[in-house]
C-alpha cells in the first residue's frame, strides 16, 4: 500500500477489531448501509465506514487496496465476510459470526477456516501485501512524537 498514505490507513488490528464479537453487530449495520442492491460492497468500504474515514481517505484507501488485491481475491474475501455478517440462527434471526483476518507469506491464496466451537471464521490472505502491523492510533501517536 502506498507509503505516503500508510499512517492514514487501518492496520491489521484495526481491520480485525471491526469483526470481533464486541463490534460485529455494528459492522453488520455498516454493511447494511453500504451494500448495493445485490449485497455486494466496495472492497475496503466496511473499514472506511467503521472508522469514519473522510471522502479523501476513503478514496485513497479503496484505490490503494484495489491495486494490491486482484478483483478475484477481493471478491473471495468479501464473499466470506458477507457470509459471516449475514449468518442467521436456527430461528432466522440475525446472528453474525466474528472473524479474524490474517496475512501470511507464500503462494497467493485465500484460505478460510471455520471454528464451530466459538463459532468464528479465520480468513488467511496468503502472498499479498499486509496492512501495517500497528493500529492507526499507535502509528499516529508515534508520528506526533
Amino acid at each position: 500500500m502506498a507509503i505516503v498514505h500508510r499512517k492514514l490507513y487501518a492496520g491489521r488490528p484495526d481491520i480485525n477489531a471491526q469483526f470481533t464479537a464486541a463490534n460485529i453487530k455494528k459492522t453488520l449495520a455498516d454493511y447494511n448501509e453500504i451494500k448495493k442492491h445485490n449485497g455486494d460492497y466496495t472492497f475496503g468500504g466496511l473499514t472506511a465506514k467503521f472508522y469514519h474515514f473522510d471522502n479523501h481517505v476513503t478514496g485513497a484507501w479503496e484505490t490503494d487496496i484495489k491495486g494490491e488485491y486482484p478483483k478475484d481475491v477481493q471478491d473471495e474475501v468479501k464473499r466470506h465476510i458477507i457470509h459471516a455478517l449475514t449468518h442467521r440462527d436456527e430461528h432466522g434471526h440475525e446472528d453474525p459470526i466474528p472473524l479474524t483476518i490474517k496475512w501470511s507469506g507464500g503462494k497467493r491464496a485465500v484460505v478460510v477456516t471455520y471454528d464451530p466451537s466459538a463459532p468464528s471464521y479465520t480468513i488467511e490472505i496468503v502472498g499479498f501485501l499486509a496492512p501495517a502491523a500497528a493500529a492507526m492510533a499507535a502509528r499516529r501517536s508515534k508520528a506526533k512524537k
